[in-house]
């Protein structure tokens, strides 16, 4: 793309600042995407909540348009279990190609680094886990979309290894051995997960890095003006709201509305487990990486928890306007 451009502008600074534009629009079109699925999902609440934590979260606002980061190819996988959703509830099945698109969203994202790989993984099937939990309330059948689930991770999982063969590739490129490259892959993947981590920085544990970013960090999640939330601040009050909305929703005998709630709810507990995943798998260079963790908060848990809070405010305005 900086070739492109260089077609039609010599000075390289603007270049950069056009490459910057070109990621922060990408991103931009990628989670409007994302909102009117959760729209036609969810209603409009949930998707506006999505939308304004994109607005609002100082990370993904500055994060949009890094180069290295190229936080708009974060979003894939998720879109493309997204699509195949969109899919199997338009024609009845899940064509083949849908669950090769999630293997080649997956082997995109890792091209462009393998970290955060358990978060996206686990991303990728939110949208059929949200489906699945739609499904048993509408009480249809359970075992397609269990499948599905199943299937879909068999691809986001080879299109990593396909990654992975690619790195071995270039490594053998590189170095002119098969044995090198293996080594060298292996070597840069094990200083990066916690099982042989504590080679890189001692002292570091699972508890520890917890800890450190849902309770110790005052990063701000959200920021308006001169007032912000930290992720523990925003995680808390959505807790919170879910059991006073669950509360109040059972005194007034909404069942439906209540149980309702369910696929929502779920939705956020897998955003918020889907980058706690990498502090546990690799704790070390989640310690390491202060800077960018918050990010990978702002991206799926900060979204996820403003949509929830969205889904319970319609959910009470329905019960009030309903009530008898």
């Amino acid at each position: 793309l900086n070739k492109i451009y260089s077609v039609f502008e010599d000075d390289g600074a603007a270049r950069e600042t056009l490459l910057y534009t070109t990621n922060a629009v990408l991103f931009y079109a990628l989670t409007l995407t994302l909102c009117l699925a959760l729209y036609r999902a969810a209603g409009a609440l949930p998707a506006l909540g999505w939308l304004v934590a994109a607005l609002l979260a100082p990370g993904i606002q500055t994060g949009m348009k890094d180069l290295y980061w190229c936080l708009w190819v974060w979003l894939l996988p998720v879109l493309a279990g997204i699509l195949l959703c969109a899919v199997t509830l338009r024609r009845g099945h899940s064509p083949a190609w849908t669950f090769v698109l999630v293997g080649l969203a997956c082997l995109v994202r890792c091209m462009c680094g393998f970290e955060f790989v358990s978060t996206f993984l686990i991303l990728a099937e939110t949208p059929l886990v949200f489906c699945w939990a739609a499904a048993l309330l509408r009480r249809l059948p359970r075992p397609p979309w269990v499948l599905r689930m199943v299937g879909t991770g068999v691809a986001a999982v080879g299109g990593v290894l396909a990654a992975l063969l690619v790195w071995l590739c270039q490594g053998f490129a590189f170095f002119g051995s098969w044995q090198e490259s293996l080594d060298n892959l292996l070597g840069a993947a094990g200083s990066r997960i916690s099982v042989s981590d504590g080679s890189v920085r001692k002292g570091v544990t699972i508890p520890g890095v917890l800890y450190k970013y849902f309770v110790a960090d005052a990063t701000p999640a959200l920021r308006l003006g001169s007032l912000s939330l930290s992720l523990g601040m925003l995680l808390a009050l959505t807790l919170a709201a879910v059991v006073v909305v669950a509360a109040v929703l059972a005194l007034l005998r909404r069942r439906q509305t209540l149980a309702g709630l369910a696929p929502m709810v779920l939705l956020w507990v897998l955003c918020v487990v889907a980058p706690a995943s990498w502090l546990v798998l690799s704790k070390v260079h989640s310690d390491i990486h202060s800077h960018l963790i918050p990010v990978l908060f702002q991206y799926s848990a900060v979204p996820a928890s403003l949509a929830l809070l969205g889904a319970l405010v319609a959910a009470l305005f329905r019960a009030v306007r309903t009530r008898p």
